[in-house]
C-alpha cells in the first residue's frame, strides 16, 4: 500500500489557485524522483537529508498536491497528480541551463554541469586519466562523475550521458546510442607473482549476482579448462578485480587498455586466454539534447583510447 510522503491532508490535486513558491524549490523534487531516496536526493543537491525533505514539503504545501508516495520497496515515487507538476520542473531546468550556457557562450566559453554516468572502472581508468584536459580546454565546463553499474534511466535526467558495456535495451526514440569502441581484455596477474606463484595461483571469480557478466564466464570457461581453482574471495565489479589481481590475490580477466603498459600487471594471457573476450563501449544520450556543452563532451569522449 503506497504511503503519501509529506502527510495525508494535502489535497491530491492540481489547484489552479497556488500559494506564493521558492522555485528553487523544483530542484528537491526533480533529485527525488530520479534518485528515489531522501539521502540520495541530499547527496545529489548537497544538502542534508532534513532540507530536501523541508523544502518538498513547502512546495506541496504551496501547489497544494501531492507530490511523492512511498512504494513497497520503501522507495519514493512521483505521484500521479503531480506529473504536470514534473513537466513543469523539466522545462523549468532545461531553460536554466540553457540561459547558463548562453551567457556562457557570450563571453566566448563553453560552461554548464554535464552528468556523466559510467561504470566504476570506466571512470577510474579512461576517463579520469584525460579529464584535466578537458578542463583545461574548457575551464567554466563542470563534468560531474557518477560511477555505478547500474543502467540508470535517461528519460528521468539522471544523467546527461552515461557510458555502458551494452546497448541500451529501453528509452527508445527519447535516447541516442553512439558506439565508442570495443574494449579487449585478457588474462593477468599482478607482477610481484614468481612464475611459479603465477602457476599455482587462484582465479579471482565472480559473486552470483554478477555470473552473467561476459568477463565472469570467461573467467570460469578459463579456470575449467584449466582445471584450476577459484579464489577464496570473489568480486562483482571489474575495478575490484582489478585490485586484487594487482595486490597478488589471484589471475583475473581484466581490461588490456587499463594493463598494457602497466608495471603492476603482467599478461599471462597467448595460450591461457580465449578469442574473442571484447565488450562494445556505447555512449547513450538523451535525443533531444541539443546543448553545445554536451555536443562538446560527447565529441570528447568518443576521441578518448576505447580499444
Amino acid at each position: 500500500m503506497a504511503k503519501l510522503l509529506f502527510g495525508k491532508d494535502l489535497l491530491p490535486i492540481y489547484s489552479a489557485k497556488m500559494q506564493d513558491h521558492d522555485w528553487d524549490d523544483f530542484k528537491y523534487l526533480l533529485a527525488l524522483h530520479r534518485t528515489g531516496t531522501l539521502s540520495d536526493a541530499a547527496r545529489r543537491c548537497g544538502v542534508n537529508e532534513t532540507t530536501v525533505a523541508r523544502r518538498l514539503k513547502r512546495l506541496q504545501q504551496a501547489l497544494r498536491v501531492t507530490l511523492f508516495v512511498r512504494n513497497e520497496a520503501g522507495r519514493h515515487q512521483l505521484a500521479e497528480a503531480a506529473q504536470q507538476i514534473l513537466d513543469h520542473a523539466e522545462t523549468m531546468e532545461r531553460e536554466n541551463t540553457v540561459l547558463t550556457e548562453h551567457l556562457d557562450q557570450s563571453s566566448g566559453q563553453i560552461g554548464g554541469t554535464i552528468r556523466i554516468s559510467a561504470v566504476p572502472v570506466i571512470i577510474n581508468h579512461v576517463i579520469l586519466p584525460h579529464l584535466g584536459k578537458l578542463g583545461d580546454k574548457h575551464p567554466h565546463l563542470a563534468v560531474e562523475l557518477v560511477p555505478e553499474a547500474r543502467n540508470i534511466d535517461l528519460t528521468k535526467r539522471e544523467a546527461d550521458l552515461a557510458i555502458r558495456f551494452s546497448r541500451p535495451e529501453q528509452g527508445g526514440l527519447a535516447t541516442m546510442a553512439q558506439k565508442l569502441g570495443e574494449l579487449g581484455f585478457d588474462a593477468y596477474c599482478g607482477s610481484q607473482l614468481t612464475p611459479e606463484q603465477q602457476d599455482d595461483a587462484d582465479w579471482i571469480c565472480y559473486d552470483d549476482a554478477s555470473a552473467s557478466l561476459p568477463q565472469a564466464r570467461w573467467t570460469e570457461e578459463l579456470r575449467k579448462r584449466l582445471k584450476q581453482r577459484p579464489s577464496r574471495f570473489r568480486v562483482s565489479d571489474i575495478d575490484t578485480a582489478l585490485e586484487a589481481a594487482a595486490r597478488g590475490y589471484g589471475k583475473a580477466v581484466l581490461p588490456k587498455l587499463v594493463c598494457e603498459g602497466n608495471k603492476r600487471f603482467r599478461c599471462i594471457g597467448a595460450e591461457t586466454s580465449r578469442s574473442g573476450m571484447a565488450r562494445d563501449v556505447w555512449l547513450l544520450s538523451h535525443s533531444d539534447e541539443a546543448r553545445l556543452s554536451v555536443t562538446t563532451v560527447k565529441s570528447w569522449l568518443g576521441e578518448l583510447p576505447w580499444a
